[in-house]
């Protein structure tokens, strides 16, 4: 066993140090989006309540393993909104609406095309997001259906941009991206039923690598 981990270590540092990481500085802005399930009951009913526009930035690092592929990770920091419309049974439809903020971490394939033009490339991207939550809160004091959601989250990513070349170590890059959740965030709620959220995401970013 300890044979297979120190091969496993010896394998990972290697391709570190042969595949040359790109860091990059990224900023986005897309729609944050929520899907929920909910068996009406006694309780009433559960449903989604629209979406909101949200601003995401971070850390981003390639490794090059070809002029046509690379592994793409980084650290991005990923501020979401949960929103619900209630239908009490016998009662007023009303909405409550929740701030969860993520610390990303993406696992992804980023694979380039050959030149469209000079220094200008295309890339296709694919892979997931492991998610910590690091925060989270009602928009308003007295929100209550949610107690707790879950400290972690996995997301499925894809998207398409384009990258340019704009110096001898500097790259602009830019792109638009899908992310969609695989896991039910919410822990214990004061519905009856059990309720279950998962966080989607679409945005267009922007960045520039060293």
């Amino acid at each position: 066993m300890k044979k297979i981990i120190l091969a496993s270590f010896l394998i990972v540092v290697s391709f570190f140090t042969y595949a040359q990481p790109k860091l990059g500085l990224m900023v986005g802005t897309g729609i944050s989006m929520n899907r929920v399930k909910y068996v009406d009951d006694s309780f009433g009913d559960i449903t989604k309540d629209g979406s909101a526009f949200k601003f995401k930035f971070g850390l981003e690092a390639d490794f090059m393993v070809s002029e046509t592929y690379a592994f793409s990770t980084g650290l991005i920091f990923a501020p979401k909104r949960a929103g619900y419309t209630i239908h009490p049974d016998g009662g007023t439809p009303y909405t409550e609406d929740y701030k969860v903020h993520y610390l990303q971490l993406p696992v992804t394939l980023k694979l380039f095309t050959s030149e469209l033009q000079p220094d200008l490339k295309a890339f296709f991207q694919i892979g997931f997001k492991g998610e910590i939550k690091l925060f989270n809160e009602p928009f308003e004091e007295d929100y209550t259906l949610i107690d707790e959601f879950r400290f972690f989250d996995c997301s499925f990513t894809g998207g398409v941009g384009v990258e340019y070349g704009a110096g001898v170590n500097t790259i602009i890059y830019g792109g638009i991206f899908y992310d969609r959740g695989l896991v039910n965030i919410v822990k214990s709620t004061i519905a009856t039923n059990d309720l279950t959220t998962k966080m989607d995401m679409l945005d267009l970013r922007v960045g520039l690598k060293f």
